[in-house]
Order: C-alpha cells, then structure tokens, then sequence
C-alpha cells in the first residue's frame, strides 16, 4: 500500500492503444477503500500559475525524481492501487504541504 507524500510511477493507458501503456509520476494525497488519490506530476516546465507546486529534485527523501518538475495540484484523479508500479521516493513535508493547500484553495474558489 502506498501512503501520503509517495511519489509512484503510475500505469496509465494510451488513449491511441489499449495494448500501449504509459508510466508516469504522481503524488499520493491519500488513499480509500483501496484507492489512491492523486495529483499529477510533470517534468515539462509550466508558466507559473496557482495551481502549480514546483518539486525540486533535491527535495524528495528515500529516492529522487531524474530531474525537477511540477505537481499539478488541480489535476486530481483516482487510481487503483493495482495501478502503481513502484515507490519512485517520498516528497518533502513542506512540498506536501504546499500541495494541499493549494488544492484546499481550488477547492474554495
């Protein structure tokens, strides 16, 4: 099972094949009934918005990202927990925190 603060590589599907599948980073806000919600990670760099908590490389314990990126707090979804492929590392208390803030402030608006 995977907790708060995990950064997992998530197995997604292609929209173009069913038989291609896609990893891709994500950040656990917490997990339910034997799913996961989670907030989508990026590497691509985004202009800054309120929406957008950066996630420096140095700023993971128990492993690293390959390069900074960009967890995109208004992009919530659900996964199965059969979905995540493996425990990439663990965000900094203070990313988290900011993270939930942040979807605390989406939510409000």
């Amino acid at each position: 099972m995977y907790i708060q603060k995990h950064i997992n590589n998530l197995r997604l599907l292609s929209a173009f094949s069913i038989k291609q599948r896609k990893l891709r980073p994500c950040l656990v806000i917490s997990h339910q009934m034997g799913q996961d919600i989670l907030c989508q990670i990026t590497s691509k760099k985004i202009s800054p918005d309120s929406f957008t908590v950066e996630l420096k490389k140095d700023r993971t314990q128990q492993g690293t990202l390959n390069i900074d990126s960009y967890i995109r707090a208004n992009m919530i979804f659900t996964a199965y927990a059969q979905q995540i492929v493996k425990k990439i590392c663990v965000a900094d208390d203070e990313t988290y925190n900011k993270v939930i803030d942040t979807i605390v402030k989406v939510i409000k608006k």
